[in-house]
């Protein structure tokens, strides 16, 4: 019985620590200039966060949705009738998802930024923010 209790144990705290949020941080290189940190979090148990620091002043979102999307028609045209598109339909291949963020991100101050992310399943966040002035600043996370 010990063995049972210690295999379920090691189960255990395996799952709680795959569930953790996965945190990406901001590539500066290929980002606008204007932008010198961020993060964005998403998937496990806690709330989805954003922060841009973005001409000297920070500014976060946290509790946004984060939109799943799969094209089956487009992945039918290209596996056609096999197993893999199988898994797709079924699934069970998760690979072929597009995830979407639309955060709107706020200053201490009040002013905002409408910021517009999108990735890949297993990629990095990528995309532009809006000022209230019509400026868009694009960021690219790890």
């Amino acid at each position: 019985m010990g063995a049972i209790t210690t295999i379920a144990a090691c189960l255990a705290a395996f799952a709680l620590l795959g569930c953790g949020a996965r945190t990406h941080n901001l590539v500066t290189e290929e980002s606008s200039g204007a932008i010198t940190m961020g993060t964005f979090r998403h998937e496990g148990l806690g709330d989805t966060a954003m922060v841009l620091k973005f001409e000297g002043q920070s500014f976060k979102a946290s509790g946004f949705v984060i939109k799943r999307k799969q094209d089956l028609a487009d992945l039918k045209r290209q596996f056609g009738p096999s197993k893999h598109y199988d898994q797709i339909f079924s699934g069970l291949d998760t690979d072929h998802f597009v995830y979407s963020a639309e955060p709107l991100l706020r200053a201490g101050n009040g002013v905002t930024l409408r910021c517009f992310a999108i990735w890949r399943a297993g990629g990095s966040p990528a995309g532009n923010c809006v000022t209230v002035e019509g400026t868009h600043i694009y960021f690219r996370f790890e």
